[in-house]
């Protein structure tokens, strides 16, 4: 998948970004500032759309189904935690 923020400062934030995860994964995202760490996670909750690609959960493309269809799918099949300094 792919997304891009447009502006006076236009960037592209992720490219081509592919993964698989297992169920009862856990994930650790980190890195730099400014590289889309953020960005990864809306996605992969839905809170946010790629440009380009999918974001797949069990078969279902997040980017398909409406608000209340992914407040259930946060609710009960992922979570985060957000760490700040």
């Amino acid at each position: 998948m792919c997304k891009s923020f447009s502006g006076p400062r236009a960037k592209t934030v992720l490219r081509d970004i592919s993964f698989d995860l297992a169920a009862g994964d856990y994930v650790a995202v980190m890195g730099e500032s400014g590289i889309g760490k953020s960005t990864l996670l809306n996605l992969v909750a839905g809170l946010d759309r790629p440009d380009s690609g999918q974001v797949l959960l069990k078969g279902a493309d997040l980017c398909a189904l409406d608000d209340d269809a992914l407040t259930l799918i946060r609710r009960k099949q992922m979570g985060f935690v957000f760490q700040a300094f």
